[in-house]
């Protein structure tokens, strides 16, 4: 057993939690669009240079070395069970403990890219944990991924050289290199562990990273498939013996949410074998679903569609006058119990104009909407901000997702019928927002924070 495994069991006896024989916890590898004639309010705006890190980040997620990789975490620990406690206190109590968020030394309005660095937070109280930065020779973050459960996260740590040249400043970073991170029973965080993970070709556009709730499998969204050929792959790794399949769809619309580094492509339920994943494909948004135990290699074989929304979420083109259900955020995520699709939709009329921002979980079997939570209606508007789902427990009946904060809105300055409002990150159950206390302002270009 080496010095790893021996500070890993010892943190998981301390919270009382099983692993099995010689196992080591699972790893969690973890995407604005602006509406066309709006403010360009919520648009993050170093996409220019972000866009390598995430580049960088690709992975075949071949795990060898000295850390290896046997066993897994039982399901119930992404989703154990909490006593429950009334109140918005008892909200915040029933998710996870901790989040990481990656932030950047502040520049006076955004205009030069900074290196990233990550914070710790307790999700309960707000209260800054650790600030960790990353080790030498690299000098920024790039992606952070979470077991949902609030105890282990993967980072991707790159170089960091800035360029200047066509009359813009340019954050270029060189292969990522994987790191581990714990999160132990009090919160405090274990040491980095570097990963011995061999990237991806460089010319592949990694769009998106899953790690199954068991941590035994992850999945890889390749946008334009192995060495940047054509069509999407998807490609999913048996971490302890570095067994692959993949997927692809030769000539088929791209897994991605073409949101940069905000969103979720890819999401596992708890049985640790249905993958869903988001395609953008002839001018629609589809959710499909991929038994990922069942044989086959094809992606429009092998997988089924579960959710559509005909239209691109810009065009809103409307039916009789109304547009429903069109997906509002960059996330669409598959409940871990397997039956729905949770994701941030807004609905419109145009005569008289009305808008209702929601979150909206939809049957993975029938595609139909089961349960709307959040609802919020704008009369005379359309919304002025976007929402998103960042994390969403066993059943979907409790979220945590970006939204609108308490009060009446405005117009936007400059604008004839945006709604003006600040958007926060909550916890939400029905129509409940329970803002999460510390949780970062959204007007920066960072990522989503991490469950």
């Amino acid at each position: 057993m080496n010095a790893l495994e021996e500070k890993v069991r010892t943190a998981l006896r301390e919270t009382g939690e099983e692993v099995a024989p010689d196992s080591v916890p699972p790893l969690r590898l973890h995407g604005t669009r602006r509406r066309p004639g709006f403010p360009r309010s919520t648009t993050r705006r170093w996409s220019g240079w972000l866009a390598p890190l995430a580049a960088a980040a690709a992975v075949t997620a071949v795990v060898t070395g000295s850390l290896a990789i046997s066993g897994t975490f039982h399901s119930q620990h992404r989703h154990r069970h909490r006593p429950p406690v009334a109140g918005p206190a008892g909200t915040l109590a029933s998710l996870p403990p901790y989040y990481v968020a990656l932030t950047a030394h502040r520049t006076k309005r955004f205009t030069q890219p900074q290196p990233l660095h990550l914070v710790v937070r307790a999700t309960a109280t707000g209260a800054v944990l650790a600030t960790i930065r990353p080790p030498a020779p690299y000098r920024t973050f790039g992606q952070v991924a979470a077991d949902g459960d609030g105890h282990a996260y993967v980072l991707t740590a790159s170089t960091w050289h800035v360029t200047h040249k066509f009359g813009g400043t340019f954050a270029n970073t060189g292969p990522a290199k994987f790191f581990l991170l714990r999160i132990g029973p009090h919160g405090q965080p274990a040491p980095l562990t570097a990963l011995l993970i061999p990237p991806e070709p460089a010319r592949a556009e990694i769009s998106g990273i899953a790690l199954s709730p068991d941590g035994s499998k992850l999945a890889i969204a390749l946008r334009g498939g192995r060495g940047g050929g054509p069509g999407p792959e998807i490609q999913v790794v048996t971490l302890a013996t570095g067994a692959e399949r993949a997927w692809t769809w030769p000539g088929g619309g791209p897994v991605t949410n073409n949101a940069g580094g905000n969103g979720s492509v890819l999401s596992w339920a708890a049985d640790d074998r249905t993958l869903a994943f988001q395609q953008w494909a002839g001018g629609s948004i589809d959710i499909r679903v991929l038994d990922t135990a069942a044989p086959g290699d094809s992606l429009p074989l092998d997988s089924r569609l579960a959710v559509q929304w005909k239209g691109e979420q810009e065009s809103l083109r409307f039916v009789h006058g109304k547009a429903v259900n069109v997906i509002e955020g960059f996330s669409a995520l598959i409940t871990p119990d397997g039956t729905k699709i949770v994701c941030a939709t807004v609905s419109e009329t145009k005569r008289p104009l009305v808008s209702e921002l929601a979150f909206t979980e939809f049957s993975v079997r029938t595609g139909k909407a089961v349960r709307v939570l959040g609802n919020w209606q704008l009369n005379g508007m359309y919304p002025g901000q976007v929402q998103d789902v960042l994390w969403t427990n066993r059943s979907g009946s409790t979220l945590i997702v970006v939204a609108h904060k308490p009060g009446k809105p405005s117009l936007m300055p400059h604008s004839t019928n945006a709604a003006g409002y600040s958007i926060e990150i909550s916890a939400l159950t029905g129509n409940r927002f329970v803002p999460i206390p510390g949780a970062p302002a959204l007007g920066s270009p960072y990522p989503w924070p991490t469950w």
